[in-house]
């Protein structure tokens, strides 16, 4: 039987770096809102155990190690028994757009994997996988997550639909927290319970269907300085009847909020994809 799994990504509506480690990583505080993303896994169990895994992408090439053969391989490296897998990955979404499409893979299986396996050991799996997974693999609706993106705590979903706006450009993770880094060699201007405060009002208000505006994300200015296609759009949105608007992740991908309906969008001309959720 082959099973047929969707994968979900994320929304950061607000993303506030709090203090970089003494191992190269960075402390954060994020309000995460997941939402589907369109790409799926199709699975299927492999009858001769010792033939090996099958992954194959489709819709797109993928440099490196895909997500979801390193989630197989640290499963097995943590002892636990998994069958060899046939597995497609149906892939969709540009990457490098901040959503974490990619890590949404590595959740779908896993979370499959846990439910045929159960096991205490698939949320370390999970956290080891990529920063992302274990948000995506939790299957919170909304959740504020601290420390490297492994410290979580899940509230209520939100009733919010929008536009997520793939631009023409792409945005290196390492080189935004490197330019962050440059920005603020004295430290960085929030706190983690400032930012934690901060993300809590903001839900608080999108729970009341409150108007709140540009999101605060620390990487947006950079990006707002760089590339001026993201005002013009937020002019635009200043102007509808959005809820909120911002940057996704460390860039690039913009979104907006709306209340049901989710109405109609213009397409600005540096936009190369468009993904509607509800």
């Amino acid at each position: 039987m082959r099973f047929v799994l969707p994968s979900f990504a994320k929304l950061n509506l607000s993303l506030r770096v709090t203090g970089r480690r003494d191992d190269g990583y960075h402390d954060l505080v994020s309000l995460f809102l997941r939402i589907p993303s369109g790409e799926t896994l199709r699975v299927l169990r492999r009858p001769d155990p010792a033939s090996g895994d099958l992954v194959n992408v489709e819709g797109m090439e993928l440099e490196g190690e895909n997500i979801v053969a390193r989630a197989l391989r640290l499963a097995r490296e943590s002892g636990l028994t998994v069958p060899s897998l046939d597995i497609e990955i149906l892939k969709s979404l540009f990457p490098g757009a901040g959503l974490g499409a990619g890590s949404g893979n590595g959740a779908a299986l896993l979370r499959w994997l846990a439910a045929e396996i159960p096991d205490p050991r698939w949320p370390e799996i999970a956290r080891r996988t990529g920063a992302d997974v274990p948000c995506l693999f939790s299957g919170f609706p909304v959740t504020l997550v601290s420390g490297i993106g492994d410290c979580l705590e899940p509230l209520p979903a939100l009733s919010l639909g929008g536009w997520v706006l793939f631009p023409e450009w792409s945005v290196g993770t390492k080189g935004a927290y490197d330019e962050l880094d440059a920005r603020h060699p004295g430290g960085y201007p929030l706190c983690a319970s400032e930012a934690r405060d901060e993300a809590l009002r903001l839900y608080a208000a999108l729970q009341k269907g409150e108007r709140v505006g540009l999101l605060p994300n620390d990487f947006a200015l950079p990006l707002l300085e760089r590339f001026p296609g993201y005002r013009e759009l937020f002019g635009t949105l200043e102007r509808s009847e959005a809820l909120a608007w911002g940057i996704t992740g460390s860039g690039g991908a913009a979104f907006c909020l709306f209340a049901a309906p989710v109405p109609s969008l213009d397409r600005p001309e540096w936009v190369r994809q468009v993904l509607y959720f509800s």
